[in-house]
Formats: structure tokens, C-alpha cells, sequence
């Protein structure tokens, strides 16, 4: 949704006649956007990596099933909870990035001197205890 207010002196915190300043205040937006779209492929990713996950669990189903792998051990991974979570965390990024996008291009306008980490710590967090998900679910199965 394009800022469509007139760019006066009142509500512009910048001089944008200023080549230089309009030159500065692009760039501060494309770098906005390509953080957003850099975040956007990390959901799609997420996305993607939840569905390969499904589908090797169902080959490893198919394969315990041929004559020739019947010494193999019969273990059910539960990959469904590990495939929802992966497609959550892709759900949150994507929230996350769309929030953080909004909120830099609001802080870019107003001429904000400072950002908030939050976003960020969100990511952070989410990935961090995925992995722990991820680690502790195969651990259990590998002890049992």
C-alpha cells in the first residue's frame, strides 16, 4: 500500500528536494525490500524443506515394505509433527517478514533514528528451538 500523502515540510522529516537525500532515502527503501524478500525465501524454504521431509518419510514407508529390506527395523518415524512445525516456522516467518517490512518503511518515512530487534529475536528463537525440536525427536528414536 503506497504512502499517498503530499510530501510537504510538515509531514516529511526529510529535505527530499535534495538530490542526495532522495538518493539516501531510495536506497533505505530498496534495502528494506530486499530484506523482505530475503525473509520471504527463507518461508518458502521452510515451505519446501517441510514437504521433503513428508515425502522421504513415505519412501522410507515403500522401501520397509520390498522383500529385500525385511531385516530392516520396522520404526515409525513421526515425522508429521516435524513436518508441521517446519511449515509453522515458514508460516511465522513469512508473518514475521511482512510485520518487519511494514514497520522499517514506517521508521524510514518518519525519519526514526533507532529499529527494534524484535523481529529479528522472533527468527532467531523460532530456528534455534526447531533445531532442538529436530534434535531431540531423532534422539528419541535413536535411544529407543
Amino acid at each position: 500500500m503506497p504512502d499517498t500523502t503530499p510530501a510537504t515540510p510538515e509531514n516529511q522529516p526529510y529535505d527530499l528536494s535534495n538530490p542526495q537525500v532522495l538518493l539516501a532515502w531510495q536506497r533505505n527503501h530498496l534495502a528494506n525490500e530486499r530484506t523482505f524478500l530475503a525473509w520471504c525465501r527463507t518461508g518458502l524454504a521452510l515451505f519446501g524443506f517441510s514437504f521433503v521431509i513428508e515425502r522421504f518419510d513415505f519412501f522410507i514407508r515403500q522401501i520397509q515394505n520390498v522383500p529385500m529390506f525385511e531385516g530392516m527395523a520396522q520404526k515409525h518415524f513421526h515425522t508429521e509433527a516435524i513436518t508441521l512445525s517446519t511449515f509453522a516456522v515458514g508460516v511465522l516467518v513469512m508473518v514475521v517478514a511482512t510485520w518487519r517490512f511494514w514497520y522499517v518503511r514506517r521508521c524510514i518515512n518518519t525519519g526514526a533514528k533507532t529499529f527494534s530487534t524484535a523481529p529479528d529475536m522472533v527468527f532467531t528463537v523460532a530456528v534455534v528451538a526447531i533445531i532442538i525440536g529436530l534434535f531431540s525427536v531423532f534422539w528419541h528414536l535413536i535411544v529407543q
